[in-house]
């Protein structure tokens, strides 16, 4: 994709698409989700049963029968999953059992998707996904949506955590493509979820809260009530990401505010909870607090064997030893967190904080070290972060932006046709800018091996200035067809002759001063010239037309383009000077008239010209001994 596209595009996705842009929008609507929160809240007692009393839930258990009580115990496991995950197995098996004597297929997927949920909560994705895959293979979005919507959902959970950022965003767009064809609640709230980990995850922060504050809507409409502890949370590290540590403060006031009146959060989500109000404490340089948060975040993570969670407390721990000038003490927490990642395949803690010790160790002159941590950090950038997850991600985002605008289309044509006119022209120059791009990236990974073995031939540099030469050659003495009728047609067609002996006097004087490069001069004119040559302007201008082929302007910007060609092959200081120096020291006065000149003359542009120069001989400077080959006509 050339430059010129990926900008236009990129500036028209943001202008169009950056919701919650503006620090006031973006409070706003975060303050109108916690309201919706609270007034749900006050209501718990009429809506027992989606609050997840576990009174409520224990008493009807006892008198439940058949298929409802199996989702009674699956209810019990949702309860009790962030408290206390020996309970909320026991109601799991007790489900599934029930679930398998009754041959509920139903409760049996939930069950087994619970089962492969915890195993997320504990860190072990491998096991979490073999179960994920099983389940897949038997539920689809119309015959059990939600449990669909469930699996999908934690897939791309795991492959985010996993760091692979490209696979994650597939899923996740693709539960949202489901959701909107079937209009789904359930779906849609997922799919958001989805979506916020991911944009979470590549630390795109305002658009995580983008997705998470749309997912919450489907929380409160559902009222799935087991998701408000988590989703307060993450707009909480959003917030504060989001360069607003107090606003983040304020919405963990209203987090205790909220558990006062509702059951406790649990320690998987406290554990979260500590740990991102230790990076707030951070942040503002309170170190004390920071202290207290993290130490109590890894200690419920350990006691309840939080696996995943326990590389980014580490990670948070040793970014505070820094903030105190613990260097020993960070470092020994980095590699910590590294160790608790690779166990977990969290590859992505393992690609940022190799990076971050090789640094480290660097200032600590423990160069063995360093190299072995930049060789780690390479290593897994390499094998995570190749140009194909990265353009697949583009695409990925591009279909969705271009899903987006068709979407409201149908909504903004119910205003006035001006109004419709300017969204068609947007559709069309959106579609036609992703055309471009994806034709682009296509042709891009078809040629790359080509192209990397081509560019990895040798230029050779005296072939490249022979070349040049005979081109600059070329540009002296060969004339086209159309140029000679060009010439020709500027000289007028009755012209008074002049003696034969004062045209060889004139030419000899110009041929002398072209040789002083008088051209050079910003007031060289017809004129002054005509002065210096002691001769008339009439007579020197007919000398011009006639020998020279030329009128008198294009006869001096002819003189400066030659004067220019050679110089630039030869001298790199001054090929890679500033356009209007060079302009000047040719005697242009005006950048757009060396700009025309240059143009009319090699059918390029000075800076497109320059810009292959230096291509060919940093190629030629980079490449090893091959064969040479034949340029690109350059104009």
């Amino acid at each position: 994709m050339n430059n010129l596209t990926k900008t236009a595009f990129l500036i028209i996705l943001f202008l169009l698409f950056n919701p919650l842009s503006a620090n006031e929008t973006r409070i706003d609507s975060v303050d109108s989700y916690l309201n919706a929160v609270q007034s749900l809240v006050k209501s718990k007692d009429n809506f027992k049963e989606d609050f997840l009393d576990i009174e409520f839930l224990l008493h009807k258990n006892k008198h439940a029968q058949g298929k409802e009580k199996v989702l009674t115990l699956l209810n019990l496991y949702t309860a009790y999953i962030y408290k206390s995950g020996e309970i909320a197995n026991r109601y799991n098996d007790q489900a599934m059992a029930l679930s398998e004597k009754l041959a509920f297929k139903e409760g049996i997927l939930k069950a087994n998707y619970n089962k492969a949920y915890f195993l997320f909560v504990l860190g072990d994705f491998e096991e979490s996904m073999k179960m994920v895959l099983e389940i897949q293979k038997v539920v689809g979005a119309t015959t059990y949506p939600e449990i669909y919507a469930d699996i999908s959902t934690l897939k791309s959970y795991i492959y985010s955590e996993r760091g692979e950022y490209d696979r994650a965003l597939e899923t996740g767009l693709r539960l949202l493509d489901s959701a909107e064809k079937s209009k789904n609640d359930y779906l849609l709230m997922k799919a958001n979820s989805a979506l916020s980990h991911y944009y979470l995850r590549i630390e795109n922060y305002s658009k995580s809260l983008t997705y998470c504050l749309e997912g919450l809507h489907y929380i409160l409409k559902l009222k799935k009530t087991q998701y408000i502890y988590p989703k307060i949370d993450e707009i909480a590290r959003m917030t504060a990401k989001l360069n607003d540590p107090k606003g983040a403060l304020k919405i963990y006031a209203f987090f205790l505010e909220i558990e006062k009146e509702l059951p406790p959060a649990g320690s998987y989500i406290l554990a979260s909870v500590h740990s991102n109000m230790a990076n707030i404490y951070i942040s503002i340089g309170e170190h004390e607090k920071a202290l207290t948060h993290i130490s109590k975040a890894l200690e419920i993570n350990f006691e309840n064997n939080y696996l995943f969670r326990i590389p980014r407390a580490l990670t948070i721990q040793a970014e505070l030893y820094l903030q105190t000038k613990d260097t020993a003490q960070a470092i020994s927490n980095y590699e910590k967190s590294i160790e608790a990642a690779e166990n977990i395949d969290a590859f992505d803690v393992v690609k940022r904080n190799s990076q971050i010790l090789s640094q480290l160790y660097e200032k600590t002159n423990q160069i063995a070290k360093a190299k072995d941590y930049k060789s780690l950090y390479k290593a897994i950038n390499d094998s995570l972060f190749t140009n194909e997850k990265e353009q697949k991600i583009i695409i990925l985002e591009t279909k969705r932006k271009i899903k987006e605008v068709l979407q409201n289309k149908k909504i903004l044509e119910l205003e006035n046709t001006a109004q419709k006119a300017k969204f068609r022209a947007i559709i069309i120059v959106l579609i036609l800018l992703f055309v471009i791009s994806t034709i682009s990236i296509y042709s891009y990974l078809k040629v790359r091996k080509k192209n990397r073995l081509l560019l990895l031939r040798t230029i050779d540099l005296a072939e490249i200035q022979l070349r040049m030469s005979e081109k600059i050659s070329g540009f002296q003495h060969m004339e086209t067809q159309w140029s000679v009728e060009r010439k020709t047609s500027d000289i007028p067609k009755t012209q008074p002759r002049i003696d034969k002996d004062i045209k060889n006097i004139i030419l000899t004087k110009l041929e002398k001063l072209e040789n002083e490069n008088f051209f050079l001069d910003p007031n060289c004119n017809l004129h002054q010239l005509s002065e210096q040559l002691k001769t008339n302007p009439k007579y020197l201008s007919q000398v011009i037309n006639q020998e020279k082929k030329s009128n008198f302007n294009n006869y001096i910007n002819e003189l400066r383009i030659n004067y220019l060609l050679p110089k630039l092959l030869k001298d790199i200081e001054f090929r890679n000077s500033k356009l209007s120096y060079i302009s000047f020291s040719l005697g242009y006065n005006n950048l757009n008239t060396f700009n025309a000149a240059f143009k009319k003359r090699l059918g390029i542009l000075p800076s497109n010209f320059i810009n292959e120069l230096n291509n060919a001989f940093e190629i030629k400077s980079k490449s090893p001994t091959q064969p040479s080959y034949k340029l690109k006509k350059i104009g």
